[in-house]
């Protein structure tokens, strides 16, 4: 594994997992499903291991990539899944707990990459937020799965048992519109089971219009953070697939036709930085229009007041829309290089997206991740 697969995003999981499914492969997944204390990451946290050792994504700050690569190819040998469980509050004297940020008990389970993920699969390319519950223990085999979306409710396989099925078909909703992922116990008179219920959300889209030189670390920035990146052009006349080769998906439009060719939600973060202060000011209108929540203007603060004079002077108030405009764009880190500029601005796109406020983590009160 070398430091850019330990480091994938949760979108180049996802994928991971997509080509495993198209090809012939074989490969195991690993997952947080449970943690006590502090660890570097939370449940929910998925680490992709093929057949030949190679890892990609992580769970921990290196302290147990090193055995899960080891216990993956028991999994593979066995196809049988596993729950394993780390005390690194007990072994915090040896090289597993020694400046790496894990000090808590991690429960990993381990399964082979089969056809269940399939489901979660269509969630995604769907655009939908799925909750899959694993069977961790109880009165049900270990891995079996039930899914729950929106849009086509609740299913599961046969191995489940009624009672089972009844509880999820309550607790799954609620879970889903929380987000967390979480592992909890089921128990009624006709049984019990501990149960993973990992919430997956659809890939945040982030979209740059425009197609300048600093547009580059924009997308880089972007991509390394687990957003999709799609690039709008208002030229045809420019590559934009060759210029910038790690964006996702490239679009030639007008300023005012936007979501006419690519989809607008909640789920979309758009970031402005045409140059050219009409084009500009026409994709501002129109993106007010959709149902994105960030819409992200580069320029400075007067340049968006002068747009402000012309709504007005054209008859439109645009401040019941403040909340999502954010110019000057990104996060006051003070940089101004290329790469600091962009840093600052997925920065500003992470905390609406998380629902942080941005702030420094020593002035948190809590734990640094929700629980």
């Amino acid at each position: 594994m070398n430091d850019q697969d330990w480091g994938a995003p949760e979108s180049e999981i996802l994928e991971t997992i997509r080509r495993v499914q198209k090809s012939d492969s074989q490969a195991v997944i690993a997952h947080i499903v449970n943690v006590e204390g502090s660890a570097y990451r939370r449940p929910g946290a998925k680490m992709v291991v093929f057949e030949n050792r190679v890892g990609v994504g992580n769970i921990t700050a290196g302290c147990l990539e090193g055995e899960v690569l080891d216990i993956a190819s028991k999994v593979l040998e066995t196809r049988t899944p596993l729950l394993q469980t780390y005390d690194l509050m007990q072994d915090r004297d040896d090289m597993w707990g020694l400046g790496v940020g894990c000090n808590g008990i991690i429960d990993i389970l381990l399964e082979q990459i089969d056809s269940s993920y399939q489901p979660i699969l269509d969630a995604i390319d769907q655009g939908h937020p799925i909750g899959v519950a694993t069977i961790l223990s109880g009165d049900a085999p270990l891995g079996t799965k039930a899914y729950y979306t929106e849009d086509t409710g609740f299913s599961t396989s046969e191995d489940i048992p009624n009672w089972l099925s009844n509880e999820l078909t309550t607790i799954l909703p609620s879970l889903l519109r929380k987000g967390k992922s979480t592992t909890m116990d089921l128990e009624t008179s006709s049984g019990k089971a501990r149960i993973f219920v990992d919430i997956i959300a659809p890939i945040p889209q982030l979209i740059v219009i425009g197609t300048g030189n600093d547009v580059a670390p924009v997308v880089d920035v972007g991509k390394i953070n687990g957003f999709s990146v799609s690039i709008i052009s208002f030229r045809k006349g420019i590559n934009i697939s060759e210029k910038f080769p790690n964006a996702d998906q490239f679009y030639y439009s007008s300023p005012t036709s936007i979501s006419s060719i690519v989809e607008l939600n909640t789920n979309t973060y758009v970031v402005i930085m045409t140059h050219n202060f009409v084009d500009d000011r026409l994709a501002l209108e129109h993106l007010l229009s959709t149902p994105v929540n960030y819409i992200g203007l580069l320029g400075p603060q007067n340049r968006f007041e002068e747009m402000l004079s012309e709504f007005s002077a054209e008859g439109k108030d645009i401040s019941s829309n403040f909340h999502r405009i954010f110019t000057p764009i990104g996060l006051d880190l003070g940089g101004g290089s290329p790469y600091q500029i962009a840093t600052s601005i997925i920065s500003e796109v992470l905390s609406i997206h998380n629902q942080r406020s941005s702030g420094h983590l020593r002035d948190r009160q809590g734990p640094i991740h929700d629980r």
